[in-house]
């Protein structure tokens, strides 16, 4: 509802309402989002692996122990990928990973891709430390099928153009 105040309150409202559209201007397009899909399965790939490898005694997937993560919905566009979703759960499991490079190089790819005005979400670990393994891996796998989803979509769209 626009309010009667004057020029100041519709543009403010008009702010509003086109801060969103004005901020999808803002994220990487085109060949550095396809570039940034492929750099990203590449580094969840081997953080998966290696974590996979220095945790023994974990069943070999633990993804459906997880409710549906935010990322996921994500997982079917990758021109409207947003690294906002998965940010959180990868800053969450990062002092839990001996591989800090590649995850480092995972949470600056997803800062690139995080829209300005985004909500801000906390992931909380398990206490036990079972449980953060299990977490830990499950947020891995999940975002390592969601990755994998997206690159061969932008395979299929590259074979296409």
């Amino acid at each position: 509802m626009v309010s009667h105040a004057g020029p100041s309150g519709l543009a403010l409202f008009l702010l509003y309402c086109m801060g969103p559209l004005l901020s999808v201007h803002m994220a990487p397009v085109g060949n550095d989002l396809q570039v940034m899909i492929i750099e990203l399965w590449d580094s969840s790939k081997k953080l998966l692996e290696n974590y996979r490898n220095n945790e023994n005694g974990l069943p070999p997937s633990t993804s459906n122990t997880l409710p549906a993560l935010a990322f996921a919905s994500d997982c079917q566009r990758p021109h409207g990928f947003n690294g906002s979703a998965a940010l959180p759960y990868f800053q969450a499991i990062r002092p839990l990973l001996e591989d800090k490079s590649v995850i480092d190089k995972i949470i600056d790819q997803l800062s690139k891709t995080k829209l300005p005005r985004g909500p801000e979400v906390e992931v909380s670990l398990p206490t036990a430390s079972f449980e953060e393994k299990r977490f830990t891996l499950a947020v891995l796998h999940k975002f390592y099928d969601c990755m994998k989803s997206l690159y061969q979509a932008v395979r299929a769209s590259v074979k296409q153009g």
